[in-house]
């Protein structure tokens, strides 16, 4: 039975107290076994010895959107608008995907953000080509949420518009292929968004997450151009459309949230519905400024993405920490979301997301060893002793 042991980091826990010090770690197979200011190596001399001397010990980062089909694209879809860059590049570019083309992409972005110390996604396919990305992920050895893309209005669904019937065959044979394939895989469903999917189909997937006790996972008011054509069909906002669907309820992850008006966000909040933070994606966009301390004052339970290559041009869950503290703070002063916040939202936070904060999110004694080492020796942070600072 394999055992590690890694020895004299700085251990940043993200546990209930947000204790930090420096000591050891013991893991036994997959699981935290032993968290100690000290752990005598003697008495484990089957151990592999990891040195993370000068080194923060941190959990696993938890990116709560990703677009693993996109990874292919980045810097082909600059300087555009949310509904320009999906209907004049997205939609084209992923409906161009083939089996080998997707299975690369996907590779590409997991190898990225591995390098970066993610060690979760919650995961957005695109319509074709699943079983191929489902594959290749698991391969990887990434923990995964994530599934076949939705999109059956043919207005706005471009070339990657499926007939109802079809996307849900597709769907539900996918689902019943994944359902117990893999401890790390789990699908979840993947309607786009309320722009590109039926009434008859966001129902669909209600009711199959109802069934199946499944992640549903959307992105809703992400730009004001969007929400305009949500309310155009339905006379609603995005929330308060998903809301009349029954969609809201801690099962489903939202994304963006943008611009989400006070009952939105009342009701998001009263449901346990969580969201996705996705700055950099929200800057290049220009969709606007997410008021992310606001909604986490008011109770919202919120993960942090680097969304697609293409609307951000990185996969850095650092880069998104980094901003998701410093663009808060002209919005509402100099306190507001400080940088333990943040690294909390890609830990802790993106597990609550999940529902699987009993299992990852922290380090703890009989949690998973998803555990990301980050080396201080470079020199912007060498010299830095708080962990969340640096």
């Amino acid at each position: 039975m394999t055992k590690y042991l890694i020895k004299n980091g700085t251990i940043v826990t993200m546990n209930p107290q947000r204790e930090v010090f420096v000591g050891d770690l013991l893991i036994q197979q997959n699981v935290i076994q032993t968290i100690a200011p000290h752990i005598d190596e003697q008495k484990h001399p089957e151990s592999i010895i990891i040195d993370a001397h000068n080194q923060f010990v941190i959990p696993g980062l938890i990116q709560a959107h990703t677009h693993l089909c996109q990874a292919m694209f980045r810097g082909y879809a600059d300087d555009l608008t949310l509904m320009d860059w999906l209907t004049n590049k997205i939609w084209p570019m992923e409906s161009n995907h083939n089996a080998d083309s997707i299975r690369a992409s996907a590779e590409i972005a997991l190898l990225e953000m591995q390098l970066a110390g993610t060690t979760s996604i919650l995961d957005m396919g695109t319509v074709h080509h699943t079983q191929e990305l489902l594959d290749t992920v698991q391969q990887s050895g990434m923990r995964y949420w994530g599934g076949k893309c939705l999109m059956d209005l043919k207005k706005f669904s471009g070339p990657l518009y499926q007939e109802t019937s079809v996307a849900l065959k597709e769907n539900e044979k996918l689902l019943s292929d994944w359902c117990n394939r893999s401890e790390l895989i789990k699908y979840a469903l993947c309607p786009r968004f309320a722009v590109s999917c039926s009434d008859e189909l966001l129902k669909e997937c209600v009711h199959l997450q109802q069934e199946q006790g499944i992640k549903i996972h959307t992105h809703a008011s992400e730009s004001k151009g969007e929400i305009q054509i949500v309310k155009s069909r339905t006379n609603m906002d995005n929330i308060e459309f998903l809301d009349s669907l029954q969609m809201l309820n801690p099962e489903t992850v939202i994304v963006h949230g943008v611009h989400l008006t006070d009952s939105e966000l009342h009701r998001l909040v009263q449901t346990k519905t969580p969201l996705v933070h996705c700055p950099s994606a929200n800057l290049k966009l220009a969709s606007g400024f997410a008021p992310i301390h606001h909604y986490q004052q008011e109770g919202l339970i919120i993960g942090i993405g680097s969304d697609g290559a293409p609307c951000n041009n990185s996969m850095d869950p650092f880069i998104e920490m980094r901003l998701a503290a410093l663009i808060q703070k002209p919005l509402f002063g100099p306190e507001a979301l400080p940088a333990q916040k943040a690294l909390e939202f890609a830990t802790i936070g993106g597990a609550q997301l999940l529902g699987n904060e009993h299992h990852i999110g922290s380090l703890e004694e009989g949690k998973f060893a998803d555990i990301t080492l980050v080396d201080r020796s470079h020199p912007s942070v060498e010299t830095v002793e708080n962990p969340y600072s640096a």
